[in-house]
Order: structure tokens, then sequence, then C-alpha cells
């Protein structure tokens, strides 16, 4: 039999001879006691193969010992806990196996295989792995208060999370706790848990975390809408982090249009979070504050609420939280959905155009408030501002009588109406979902078909899909387009 050896620099010094070496049989090399390491061998046809074998043979001894701790620890604990437990242990004892190190190699010529002797030191497997036990400690920590705390302020859903947060975090301790039980002397042991004891920290149990969990989860089985609004409210309020905010529309899906149940969220967290202490701005088109909007979709029988906040520099934080279909007596899906849709388009070509209100990108108002609408091209162009109201009426809003220059522009932010122009644009009976959109063009754009009515404004002839399309065609014709579209959902003063 031939044999070649291959050494690297940390490897034992092994002598050619004219068998295997000892610890590819025995396992037992002298520089690298048992009492102090755990050894594996691997073996095959690659190198690669070899080495990986040699961390699964000393991951197997690991586990065979945490197997045995974990029988007499866990023999009266409820069947479904331990389950989980066992379920983390996999991972535990995988990142253990960081600190593994090859220290040997040996190469069968005959049989084309490769051996390769691994070790794993206790003292350092220790440490690590009591380092880990410490972090996610304190993480179960910080999620079980984080959850409690948002418990007590009425945050189901939040406090929810954040348990289960804890309990994945405890039975990631728990799974490296029994590694270390294994890897670890008794009295390193006894010295951990005195010094917990000494900095007062109090033992959290996986069946304590479990019992919390299942009472929020009862809890929220019975809670009214307006509950679970209220608490949302507060939760968004942290989230504001004291800037004053404009609440806008939460509107059904990808639509834009809110509908019943969108508006009953826009009152009732305005109204919550001013209650939190958030100054509400009725305006801010310069955008100095929180812009929260949001949208609502049905999931599984549950009605699932997505809020965003958009911060000054463009900054989008969310929120989201579930409720049970059962518990919402609101109808969900706006009316009119399919007119609406012609609307919605946005995009161009060789132009940009910027869209927003007083109040936002999706702003919400209410009878009797007054509405500004802003805008900003990238190129000098032409701009005709079109209103569809809850009549399903369509409305030239710009220009219109008492403003009849629509040319602006590049990169200058044009307010209608200004300060000095002579039409107000008031929010009226009826209410519902409405759309403001945009057209643009670097050409000239022609004035559509109707006649003028109060606030010098120009009543559209036509279908409202029709009137699109052919303004379409128009714009779309010159070097540079573009069209935007913001809903506006307006409802009745409180």
């Amino acid at each position: 039999m031939k044999t070649v050896q291959l050494i690297l620099p940390m490897f034992l010094g092994i002598s050619c001879a004219a068998g295997p070496p000892g610890w590819v049989r025995t396992r037992e090399v002298p520089e690298y006691p048992k009492s102090k390491y755990i050894i594996g061998v691997g073996s095959g046809p690659s190198l690669r193969v070899a080495q990986a074998g040699a961390r699964e043979d000393i991951a197997g001894q690991i586990r065979v010992q945490v197997d045995r701790t974990l029988e007499a620890r866990w023999r009266e604990t409820e069947e479904e806990l331990r389950e989980e437990v066992e379920g983390v242990i996999s991972s535990s004892v995988r990142m253990t196996l960081d600190g593994v190190e090859t220290v040997g190699q040996w190469y069968d010529d005959k049989e084309k295989k490769y051996y390769v002797l691994a070790v794993l030191s206790h003292s350092a497997a220790c440490r690590g792995a009591l380092g880990r036990l410490r972090e996610a400690s304190s993480r179960a920590k910080d999620y079980f208060s984080y959850g409690t705390g948002r418990r007590e302020k009425g945050d189901l859903q939040g406090a929810l999370e954040h348990l289960l947060k804890a309990k994945k975090a405890l039975l990631d301790a728990e799974g490296t706790r029994q590694i270390a039980e294994v890897l670890c002397s008794r009295a390193l042991l006894r010295a951990e848990e005195t010094f917990k004891e000494l900095e007062g920290e109090e033992e959290m149990t996986l069946a304590g975390v479990e019992e919390a969990i299942r009472e929020v989860q009862k809890a929220l089985e019975e809670a009214s809408l307006e509950e679970w609004a209220v608490a949302f409210g507060y939760a968004l309020a942290e989230w504001v982090e004291g800037k004053p905010a404009v609440v806008g529309a939460f509107t059904y899906r990808e639509t834009g249009a809110s509908g019943e149940f969108g508006r009953y969220l826009t009152r009732t967290l305005s109204s919550t979070l001013s209650q939190a202490g958030v100054l509400l701005l009725k305006k801010d088109p310069e955008h100095r504050g929180i812009w929260l909007s949001g949208r609502y979709w049905e999931s599984d029988g549950q009605v699932v609420v997505y809020a965003e906040l958009e911060g000054p520099e463009g900054e989008i934080t969310s929120l989201q939280r579930s409720i049970g279909k059962d518990r919402i007596s609101y109808v969900l899906r706006p009316a009119l959905l399919e007119e609406m849709e012609p609307l919605m388009g946005t995009g161009g070509e060789g132009l940009n155009l910027a869209l927003w209100t007083d109040k936002g990108r999706k702003p919400a108002y209410q009878e009797g408030e007054q509405m500004v609408v802003f805008l900003k091209a990238d190129r000098d162009c032409y701009v005709q501002l079109i209103y569809h109201d809850a009549e399903r009426r369509d409305f030239l809003i710009f220009p219109n009588k008492f403003r009849r220059d629509n040319f602006v522009k590049a990169g200058k932010v044009y307010q209608i109406p200004g300060p000095g122009d002579r039409f107000r644009f008031t929010v009226s009976p009826p209410f519902g979902t409405e759309v403001l959109k945009a057209f643009a063009s670097t050409e000239p754009i022609s004035m559509p078909q109707g006649k003028f009515v109060g606030g010098g404004l120009l009543l559209i002839s036509g279908p409202t899909r029709d009137i699109v399309e052919e303004l379409k065609r128009e714009i779309q014709v010159s070097a540079g387009w573009a069209e935007a579209s913001c809903t506006v959902n307006t409802m009745p003063a409180k």
C-alpha cells in the first residue's frame, strides 16, 4: 500500500508509514486529549467531502450527549414545547461547529480516499455557546418586555408579534443552553448562573411566555373593531416619533378608493393620534411632517391594514395589522371602481410630472375644507388638470376662466389655486372617492368640449373614458408627454 502525506502549516506532523496514521482507526491523538477536545474523523473521495464528514462526526457526538441531557431535563415538559426545543438543537449544533479546526489529513492512494482529522476545543466552544446563550436570552427579555408593554397599551397585535419573537429567542437560548451543558464544566455553568442571580435577572420560562401568548390570542379573538383601531393608532403614534402629521386616505387594495371602511380608518386613526399627543396638520404642502396613508385588503377571513408613513426626506416606514372580517360592519369594496380605472394611469415619455395636494399624495378632505393642488414638471410644458367628482362629472379645473395660462416652467412648483387667485376648491356633497388627473405635453393641449359652470370651471362633455382617451391620443404625439393621478377621498364633517 502506498501512502501520501498532505500537511498544512497547522496540521499534525505525521511521518510517512506503511499504514494509515493511528487516528484514522482509534481517534486517539496525544496532542488533542479527549478531556479537552471532541475529535472527529471523516473520509471521502475528495478533501471537501472528508472535511464535511469530520465535522458531521463531531456534530453527531455533540447531538448524542445533548439528547441525553434533553431527555433528563425535559421529561415532564409539555410535548409540544419539547418538540420545539428539539427543533432548534440542530441549528445550535451547527453554530458550535464554527469552532472546528482541521488538524490532519491523509490520502489512501490505493483506495483513492481522503481522511481528515478535525477537533473542537471544549473551552473555545463553551465560550462561544455561553456568548450565544447570553445574546439570545437578552433578545428574549427585550422582546417579552416590549410585548407586555404593548399589551398594557391595548395593542394586542403588537404584543403578540413581540411575544412570538420572545418565544423564538428563548427557544434559541434553550437550544444553546443544551450545548453549553455538554461542552462547559459544571463549575463554569454554576458561575454563569450565579452571575445572573447577582444581576437580579428574573427567570423567564418557555411555559410562561407560551401562556402570555395564549392570553393575548384569546383577547384578540374577543376585541372589537374600535378597540383594534385605537390600539393600531397608538402603535402608529410611536412610529411618528413626535413629528407633526397629516392623515390621508386608506384605500382598498391598489385602487386608490377608500370606501366606507377606509373612511372609518382615517377618522378613527386621526382621533387616536391626536389623543396620543401627535400634532395633526390640516395641510402640509411642503412636506415638513409625516404623510400617513395606507391600504387594506381581504386575506383568509382577515382584513389586512397596511399603514405607510412617509417622512420629509422621502423615508418610508410601515406598520401592518389584521382583524377578523366578521368584526367589520363597514363595506370594504368601494363603489365605481371600474369607472375610475381609466383615470388612474401614470407615466409618460420624455417628460416627468409630479402631482400632489396640500395633504399629500393620498389626501382625505372633510366637508368645508379647501383643496390646494401642486404640480412640478422637469421640462417646460403645458398642463391640464381634470377633476372627476363623486357624481361622475369631469371638470377642467386648470386652466379655467380665472387662470387661463397653463404653461409651466421646468423645475418650478405651481400651486393651484395660488394666493392671488379668485377661485377656491371647497369640498362639498356628494362625498366619496374622487380623482385628480393631470395631462402634460411639450406642445399646447386643445381645450375639451363643455360648458363653464360656477367658479369658472369647465364641465367637460362626454363619458370619462372617452375624455381621457382623447386627451392621451393628443399628448402622445408630442416630443414629451406625461400623465399623473391622485385620488381624493372626501367625507362629511365630523
